[in-house]
């Protein structure tokens, strides 16, 4: 296969690097780098000649890959097919390279969950959750604004079946339709067949549980089951989400401590602390910990040993972020006596930069308890 590489403007050069590298190891020809920037300075990436729109049409391709992804891609193949180049099969995402290379890499792999993905990508493209989620499926809330506090919320129901106001961010992009505007796919993450499950069986949030909430975002875990908690202490150091949180849980001062400071395995000044010293008086209690912190989970982790093993615990941990964590977050675990395993099903995070070179499945979540 002969492909182009369409940089566009103000891309960094290795951002179209990792796609020749892919392209390399599937030995497909590299016919060109089209850049889409007036400005362009470079003549040639990885020895690859950079071309201007005038100069690709002396070249012939098959296929051309776009080093971007988002509403930018989107909005630029149609001007160039309506300019008479190429078709509009012939333009692929980055998402499709990376998933020609992880059918050849995985082809032989016997793990059934895995091959079920490479035969959902004869017919569909790649995803984070691929086959485990229906995209075609979309929930949506309804956003309104006329609390008089200012801040946009929907309503949320609690497991008690109270129901709740969730705030958002003055400046959240939510969906509009019919000028009307809704949260789409809130709880998506947390349907029964997804690998990010947070609860599952009888790993769950108990009666009397004091929640540990890492990475708390809108809160809506921790609302979940506000009614039937103890206690909930959320983490969360995004000024303008705790400035929402405190408005979702103004009614549960008395169950609920905002932390905002990042988890980590030292404490340093105001900016991180562990979870030994955030929570230094708890012990003997029964602890629900959900943790998911853009990759600092094995970090937080080896800051908790006291409260880990001096407590009675149920864990979820996200494990996906970098290729090593979930390895590392289960023998941290071990490490401190629990017993471990993983959620089903295998995730693609396609937003992690290293995805590229490392092109590999990974778990969604560690589950670990000690009890």
């Amino acid at each position: 296969m002969r492909l182009i590489v369409v940089k566009f403007p103000y891309l960094k050069v290795d951002g179209v690097e990792v796609l020749c590298t892919l392209a390399e190891k599937l030995e497909y020809d590299i016919a060109a780098i089209l850049s889409l920037d007036t400005q362009e300075t470079c003549t040639e990436i990885r020895g690859y000649p950079v071309v201007s729109l005038i100069e690709l049409q002396n070249i012939a391709w098959d296929a051309a890959v776009l080093a971007c992804d988002g509403e930018v891609a989107k909005d630029i193949v149609p001007q160039m097919i309506e300019l008479g180049i190429g078709r509009e099969e012939q333009f692929q995402s980055k998402a499709w390279l990376l998933k020609q290379f992880m059918t050849q890499k995985y082809a032989e792999v016997k793990d059934p969950d895995i091959q079920a993905t490479l035969e959902y990508w004869k017919t569909h493209g790649l995803s984070v959750f691929n086959q485990h989620i229906d995209e075609r499926k979309v929930t949506a809330n309804r956003v309104f604004f006329d609390d008089p506090c200012g801040l946009p919320y929907i309503g949320f129901q609690t497991v008690g079946g109270a129901w709740r106001k969730m705030f958002f961010p003055r400046d959240y992009k939510f969906t509009e339709r019919n000028g009307e505007k809704f949260v789409a796919d809130l709880l998506k993450e947390q349907e029964p067949t997804s690998p990010h499950l947070y609860t599952k069986g009888d790993h769950k949030v108990n009666p009397g549980d004091i929640i540990v909430d890492a990475g708390v975002c809108e809160g809506n875990f921790a609302l979940r089951y506000i009614d039937i908690c103890s206690k909930a202490y959320l983490f969360e150091c995004d000024p303008k989400w705790i400035e929402v949180l405190k408005h979702t849980f103004r009614d549960y001062a008395d169950k609920i401590e905002i932390i905002p400071r990042f988890l980590a395995d030292v404490t340093v000044d105001d900016k991180s602390i562990t979870l030994d010293d955030a929570l230094s008086d708890i012990r003997g209690q029964n602890i629900f910990l959900k943790m998911d912190i853009e990759g600092a989970e094995p970090y937080a982790l080896r800051g908790g040993r006291r409260l880990l093993t001096q407590n009675r615990v149920k864990a979820s941990v996200c494990a996906y972020h970098n290729a090593e964590d979930c390895m590392r977050i289960k023998s941290i675990f071990r490490k401190y006596g629990y017993e471990v395993a993983t959620s089903d099903g295998w995730m693609v995070f396609i937003y992690d930069p290293n995805i590229w070179d490392t092109a590999d499945f990974r778990k969604g979540m560690v589950y670990a308890e000690n009890y």
